[in-house]
């Protein structure tokens, strides 16, 4: 009777370079930014901050509807004309301690309203 674990040689396979690793970081020296690299806000993977152009939303709501974390509520934008009407619109209101950032607002923005910006600085949010 066969009592292997199905895996396990494929795991045992890697202990040695696990081990080795483990070993390599406790011993080696740390591997930090150096100071120009670390005083940039945005790493080159961030997708950055939403911002909202006002002039530009239609008041769809379709960023409220998608943000994954509900950190966009409508807010009253005043009155604009729409297909020769004048109606009252809501314009997207973003609260970043909630943000996660993860751009789908700006994704779904159909004109463009919303968009990913890394040239801003972080959001500080007060305590």
């Amino acid at each position: 009777m066969d009592t292997r674990i199905q895996g396990w040689s494929r795991v045992s396979e890697r202990k040695p370079r696990v081990v080795f690793e483990a070993l390599r970081s406790l011993v080696g020296r740390p591997e930090t930014l150096p100071p120009e690299e670390s005083e940039k806000p945005y790493t080159p993977y961030s997708r950055g901050v939403p911002v909202l152009t006002p002039e530009k939303c239609v008041g769809c709501s379709l960023c409220a509807i998608s943000c994954p974390s509900q950190a966009i509520t409508m807010v009253p934008g005043g009155k604009r004309k729409l297909a020769g009407r004048e109606v009252e619109i809501k314009i997207p209101e973003f609260d970043y301690s909630k943000c996660i950032y993860c751009g789908m607002c700006a994704q779904v923005c159909r004109p463009k309203a919303i968009e990913m910006r890394r040239d801003i600085g972080p959001i500080i949010i007060p305590e």
